[in-house]
């Protein structure tokens, strides 16, 4: 209660001298409003786990609570202003989530990586294409469409159910210390998933739109240059990686802020060139990992930024969600939001049980799939400017989606990890255990 109380002095104070100079726009406004973000979701997330939640769920609900379309401490400007300084947090996280993907877990994992992957693309996709299409008369913008119009909705929902956020994967693997075979197994379906939904997007949004319009012609070439800019980031990755592996055994000072430059002139670097900073960054965490000597010290570096850059993060993604359309779009969204957890489950049960993979992975595993953001924004910003007649309908359910998936993912997959035993709170309580259960039979 004294942290909730003084998150509310601190946004009262900040809101007072906001109106007292000359708001965000004024000088030092920013400066103000980064400062107040960082202390204020750093409280939100202590407070968050005094009622036994993630973190990241508090500094997401302190991010809608100030956001644009709650209190409007934090103006849209602002959120717009600051999604620079979030690429650089995002590129942080993919290198601590490269960091963090060993290849001897990869090979351990890999058929039941390759398995559940395969049987989450497959069903969860073709569950919720099936869904939009035959209920479309449930869907008040495609109420009256020909049925080559839901179809093409369909694939869009379809694209979006897959894709997940690898940001919050990794942001509760790194605040629960988790280990294990239910980690390693989520954690690299994460990653190669990432890279899946790259290649989705750019044949589905094309096929989408020939579907919606055949007068449109299809054309490989957006899929080509997706391919293209893959490759070109991978091998971008794989040369950052061989930097800061000779940076870090060369030298090794100020660790830290090296990691934080590397971070933002990737994201400056990538967009200059068409390339994907995400995908950089993480193939560059998982060479310093894999491929040096490295490793430990590179990840320490990493959680020494941890703290500031995840509370910023998911603050900011919070105060870009629009909770504020749930009210006139929740029937729709739980409806699809209850049939992807549905898939989820069930492709990720199925796809363990066929390579007999641990019951961690599979009672538990699906939890880790449902936190959406990142790229899943970005599918509606592209279907909000392609498809003119129903696009921003579209794109407006998506952003509800990712509100609550956002808001549910992080403390299921905390619930997953605590379940499995594979947090270091209940590593911990095991080993304390065991030496209790030694010392008594000492003693007996």
């Amino acid at each position: 209660m004294s942290r909730f109380l003084t998150l509310l002095v601190l946004i009262g104070i900040t809101l007072a001298l906001l109106s007292v100079g000359e708001g965000y726009g004024g000088r030092g406004g920013a400066a103000l409003l980064l400062g107040f973000l960082l202390l204020a979701a750093y409280l939100a997330g202590l407070a968050s786990n005094a009622v036994e939640l993630p973190r990241i769920t508090g500094f997401l609900l302190l991010g809608i609570a100030v956001g644009p379309h709650a209190l409007g401490v934090l103006p849209q400007q602002a959120v717009v202003d600051f999604r620079l300084i979030n690429g650089g947090a995002l590129a942080l996280i993919a290198l601590a989530a490269g960091g963090e993907l060993r290849l001897a877990a990869v090979r351990r994992q890999l058929s039941s990586i390759v398995s559940i992957l395969s049987f989450q693309v497959v069903i969860v996709f073709a569950a919720v294409v099936a869904a939009v299409y035959w209920g479309r008369r449930f869907v008040p913008f495609l109420d009256g469409s020909p049925p080559r119009a839901a179809l093409a909705v369909g694939l869009i929902f379809g694209l979006v159910a897959v894709a997940k956020s690898p940001a919050t994967t990794i942001a509760i693997i790194t605040e629960e210390r988790a280990k294990g075979v239910m980690t390693e197994t989520v954690l690299g379906i994460t990653v190669v998933k990432d890279v899946i939904v790259l290649v989705l997007i750019a044949l589905l949004i094309p096929l989408a739109a020939v579907i919606a319009d055949p007068s449109k012609p299809f054309s490989f070439a957006t899929l080509d240059a997706v391919l293209l800019s893959i490759a070109a980031s991978l091998a971008m990755g794989i040369a950052v990686g061989w930097m800061l592996t000779q940076y870090l055994r060369r030298s090794g000072a100020n660790r830290v802020l090296i990691l934080l430059f590397t971070a933002f002139s990737l994201v400056s670097l990538s967009e200059q060139l068409g390339l994907e900073y995400i995908l950089i960054a993480m193939t560059a965490g998982f060479y310093v990992q894999n491929f040096s000597k490295q490793g430990p010290r590179f990840l320490r570096a990493l959680e020494a930024n941890s703290l500031p850059i995840y509370a910023l993060f998911f603050a900011v993604a919070g105060a870009d969600l629009r909770v504020d359309v749930l009210p006139s779009v929740w029937g729709i969204v739980l409806l699809i939001l209850v049939l992807r957890t549905v898939a989820l489950a069930a492709s990720t049960w199925l796809g363990a049980v066929v390579v007999g993979g641990a019951a961690s992975v599979r009672r538990h595993a699906w939890m880790g799939f449902l936190a959406q953001a990142g790229v899943t924004l970005g599918v509606a910003n592209i279907v909000r400017d392609r498809f003119p007649v129903w696009g921003t309908d579209v794109a407006t359910l998506i952003v509800a989606m990712i509100a609550v998936n956002q808001l549910i993912g992080p403390p299921a997959f905390r619930f997953a990890l605590l379940r499995a035993g594979e947090s270091r709170r209940v590593r911990g309580s095991l080993a304390t255990a065991r030496l209790r259960a030694l010392g008594n039979a000492g003693a007996a």
